[in-house]
């Protein structure tokens, strides 16, 4: 038992002499790795790495130098970076009860709507870009590439929107007969005046006064702009001879007279359009018109006893018209006139139109039950079944519709 004891007693005595390494107990600079990387390389590093991250930054910037501006950037951030896409598709409901057929477009490439209560812009997924709410009895809307103008009809309250908000929402002193606003912000009120008939006031985009103009001899009550706001058609109406006599202005801002005026006798015009090319249309009651600003000339494209039905006016493409021989409506042909005022179809349907558009020499014509895609000669490309309360059409592409129903907007893909 002693020398087991013996044993154990030796053994925890070398065991108290016994010493152990422990990480704890020892600084870290003594275990580090005794060859680290040099410092200056990491510096190196980093720099290389900085420079060629601006390089590419640089040549990205270079190639898509016209897109940067502070709202596309704005978007990029919000809804590609942040994901803001979100949505289940088409179609979609309105939010609101109603949605006149003028209050359906485009706004950089992405429906836009006015309804009873709210103003919305939605993207390719159906998603909403915005939805903002107005208190208008009678909007009404007019759409030039990335802005919105939407006005309170016979009152005095209007917005401007782009796709993400609206930008501006401000009064006139007098009631609002018609505005618009150009591709870039430009925008003009067509309103009572206190001592004339109409009068014309155009804001810059800061929404500072940049011109106005009275009419004391017509009540003009339709306005728009050219590409660049520096120019407007307006259209009117005045008595004369116990009939109805109509006018189109062409207004120069830079100018205090008006640059041309044209008379109609016995007619109405419904409505105009001013050229991105710097010329314009105008839809009276029996004749459609051509107007070539420079050249001071207007060309006649008369309806031939037909009735117009619907129509597109386009800033890049001229106009499109659907001309019924029923007073009913039904049996429409079609009539196109390209922005250089040359008649380029008439195209016999057989159909009731009930809207139309075009895009890159393709024709796109709703009628009750189908829509179909002609080309610019007439002849039938392609034919799709539509949704039978679809009320107006619009090309986002080649090969893809936007649709307003009675209470959806739908997206129709074409097969060709």
């Amino acid at each position: 038992m002693k020398k087991i004891k013996g044993r154990y007693q030796n053994s925890d005595r070398r065991t108290v002499n016994r010493k152990y390494m422990s990480y704890e107990d020892v600084p870290i600079q003594d275990y580090r790795d005794t060859d680290p990387m040099p410092k200056n390389l990491t510096g190196k590093f980093l720099k290389i790495f900085f420079i060629l991250f601006l390089s590419v930054v640089l040549v990205l910037a270079l190639m898509n130098i016209d897109n940067l501006t502070p709202d596309n950037i704005s978007h990029w951030f919000q809804y590609d970076f942040l994901g803001k896409t979100e949505g289940d598709g088409y179609p979609v409901d309105f939010t609101g009860t109603t949605v006149n057929i003028q209050n359906f477009d485009l706004l950089d490439g992405f429906p836009i709507y006015c309804s009873d209560t709210s103003i919305a812009v939605l993207n390719s997924n159906g998603g909403e870009y915005q939805n903002s709410q107005h208190a208008f009895a009678n909007p009404v809307m007019s759409v030039n590439s990335n802005y919105a103008i939407v006005y309170n009809s016979d009152a005095t309250g209007f917005k401007i929107i782009d796709r993400e908000n609206t930008v501006y929402s401000g009064s006139s002193k007098n009631k609002i007969f018609s505005a618009d606003i150009s591709s870039n912000g430009v925008y003009a009120l067509l309103t009572h005046g206190d001592d004339y008939l109409s009068k014309l006031t155009v804001y810059r985009n800061d929404n500072l006064e940049r011109y106005t103009y009275s009419f004391a001899d017509y009540y003009v009550n339709k306005v728009s702009l050219n590409k660049d706001g520096s120019r407007a058609v307006l259209s009117g109406i005045s008595a004369k001879n116990g009939g109805m006599i109509a006018v189109v202005y062409v207004l120069d801002f830079s100018q205090d007279n008006y640059l041309e005026k044209y008379e109609f006798d016995d007619s109405f015009i419904y409505d105009l359009k001013y050229l991105d090319n710097g010329n314009a249309v105008a839809l009276g009651e029996t004749s459609a018109y051509y107007i070539n600003v420079e050249d001071n000339k207007k060309t006649e494209f008369p309806y031939n006893s037909r009735t117009l039905t619907t129509y597109s006016l386009s800033r890049s493409y001229g106009m499109l018209l659907s001309l019924s021989n029923n007073p009913d409506g039904r049996e429409c042909d079609i009539l196109m006139v390209d922005p250089n005022g040359k008649k380029t179809s008439e195209i016999v349907t057989g159909d009731q139109i009930l809207s139309l558009d075009f895009r890159n020499n393709k024709i796109a014509a709703l009628s009750s039950s189908s829509t179909v895609i002609y080309d610019n000669e007439g002849n039938v490309i392609s034919e799709l079944n539509t949704s039978v309360d679809a009320r107006k059409l619009r090309f986002v592409s080649d090969n893809s519709i936007y649709m307003m129903g009675k209470s959806k907007i739908f997206q129709v893909n074409i097969d060709y």
